[in-house]
This record gives structure tokens, sequence and C-alpha cells, in this order.
């Protein structure tokens, strides 16, 4: 909304409706190359904390301060030579000079194309395959901008391109945030039931396919012992191991919070036992590396049955894997 203004009070400067001097069109463009650089540094935290739901508040907090870096340099070292040597930005018809634009588009131009990249190998990861809209729905906004920016520059300075391609991609990234909402865990970021019943839509012929069930030993316990945020933290902790395990595989993976705390992983593969064997080593590493003491131990018992694909079996499949699964717990 503040670029809108800025860009709607640049036309009226633009079109001498305010009057047209040396001062009012530097406070203009000023504007607009600050606000630029501060929407572009939004769009890479949220693409970052979009396409990585792993990160932790701290992870996030850290890269929040290192990308504003660029944007304070940029709106120190602008507003020290605009006060100090106007004329050396604007010609003698009062228009911004090429290095001006090269300015105000630098900053903009390197998030958005180190976004891009690291959405596009994200998305071709397999095991982000099922997020695959949120992927492209990011890297669309990039070329988008740069596309729509280039466009209000050099061929219809006084229609506001940019503006309605930022109307149209905010829309967008609206409706993929509240589909996201109804299809994601909102605890652990997962997927959740809802986003289960759409994968099990899908048409598929993959072979050696297993549902994996992981639930939580003695949650209950923990919960009831040291409350329900203590059982929050225990339950976001073995969402992040499973996160994580999943990561190691080059294969389709999808996995979603089947429920309390029950997990779920359907995965193709003819060897299951190695992904248990992972979460559990996932497991084990984020107990080790978890922030703050426990007065509790966390463990979680799996077990897996073979699923041929078909909607009509999958309840069956995942009765067999919940009892093998119970009978690993009292082992335990």
């Amino acid at each position: 909304m503040a670029y809108f203004v800025s860009d709607a009070v640049w036309a009226l400067v633009n079109d001498n409706i305010i009057p047209k001097n040396m001062f009012t069109v530097l406070a203009v463009n000023y504007s607009n190359a600050v606000i630029a650089a501060i929407l572009f540094y939004s769009c890479f935290i949220y693409a970052e904390m979009s396409t990585r739901p792993e990160m932790t508040r701290a992870q996030i907090e850290n890269l929040q301060v290192k990308l504003r870096i660029p944007v304070l340099v940029e709106m120190v070292l602008l507003l020290i030579s605009f006060a100090m040597r106007p004329d050396f930005w604007l010609d003698k018809d009062l228009e911004p000079c090429p290095l001006y634009y090269f300015v105000l588009s630098f900053i903009p131009c390197i998030y958005i194309m180190t976004v891009t990249v690291r959405c596009l190998y994200r998305g071709l990861k397999p095991q982000n395959r099922m997020h695959l809209k949120t992927y492209l729905i990011v890297m669309s906004y990039t070329p988008g901008c740069l596309v729509a920016a280039g466009a209000q520059i050099f061929f219809s300075l006084t229609t506001p391109i940019f503006c309605f391609w930022c109307t149209l991609i905010i829309l967008f990234v609206y409706l993929n945030s509240q589909n996201r909402l109804i299809s994601t865990d909102p605890l652990t970021g997962l997927n959740n039931r809802n986003q289960l019943r759409r994968f099990l839509q899908l048409k598929r012929d993959f072979e050696n396919m297993y549902i994996i069930m992981v639930d939580v030993d003695h949650f209950k316990k923990i919960n009831d012992t040291y409350g329900h945020i203590e059982g929050d933290r225990a339950l976001m902790l073995v969402s992040s191991a499973l996160k994580k395990a999943c990561s190691f595989f080059d294969i389709s993976i999808f996995l979603c919070r089947y429920g309390g705390d029950e997990f779920m992983l359907i995965v193709q593969t003819e060897t299951p036992q190695d992904v248990v064997k992972q979460v559990r080593e996932c497991l084990k590493e984020e107990i080790a590396n978890r922030e703050g003491s426990m007065n509790y131990t966390i463990a979680a018992s799996m077990g897996y049955a073979h699923w041929d694909g078909d909607i009509t079996t999958f309840r069956d499949c995942v009765a067999i894997a919940d009892k093998k699964m119970y009978e690993a717990k009292h082992l335990n």
C-alpha cells in the first residue's frame, strides 16, 4: 500500500499536478527507491518462510537482520547524495538519470533473482512435490515484477503497470495462504488430514509404496505432568526430525500430522526400514540439539505396511501399520 501511495504521488508530480521541482522530484523518487527495496526484502522473507517450513524463529530473525543491511545502506547513501548533490541525479528537465534507475532496481533484482533460483532448486526436489504450487507462485512473483517494472520504466511511465502486477500477485498470495491454512497443521507446519485426502485422490501408478506411522511415546504423560506447552514442544521437535529425515532421501515422501501425537509418512521406496532408521537418527539429533532443558524423554514408535496405491485399501494398510507401531511401542 505504501508503494501504491508513493507511485500515485510520483504520477501527480510527473504530470505537474503537484508542482514539479527538484525537491518534489527527488522526494518521490527517494520514496519509490526505498519502498521498492523494502517490498522486495519482504518478498524474500515471505519466500523463505513459505518454502522452508523447518526454519526456527531464531533462524528467521537472523535472516531478517542480514537482509536489512543492504536496504539500510541504500537508504542512507541515497539520502546523503540527494541532499548534497541533487543535480547529479537529475537532468535539466528534472528527470532521473539512468544511474538512478540502476540504483532503484539493483537491490530488488538481487533479492528477486536469488528468490527465483532458491525456489526453483527446492521445487525440483521430490519431497517438495506436494507443495509445488507454493513454489510456482513464489517463483512467478520474481520475474513478473521485473517485467512489470521494466515495462513501466521503458514503455509507459504514466501507467502504474508495476502496481497492477503487485495487486494481482498479492491476490494470488492471499488465496494461496488461505489454502495453506486449510491444508496445513498450524502447530507443526506439516500437512493435515485435509491435505492427506487430496493426496489420496491423486492418480498414481507407483509401486513399492509404504505407509509409515509414527507415534510419540508417553505423550499423554508429558501433557499431564509438564503441561500442554511442553507437549506442543515435544510434537514440534518430532515434526522437525521428520522433516529433516525426509530431506535426506531423493524420493517422493508425503508427510502429515495424522492426529494428536501420530504422524504419517507415505513413501515410495523398496527399503522402508532405511526411512525408519533415518527418522530415529534425526530424532536423536534434534533431541541432542534442542534448546533449553527438558525433564522428560522424547521417543517415538514406528510401524509400516506396504500399500498398492489404491485408495480402497488405504484404511486397511493404515490399520496394519498402526498395529505394528503399537507392537513396537510395547517392546520399548
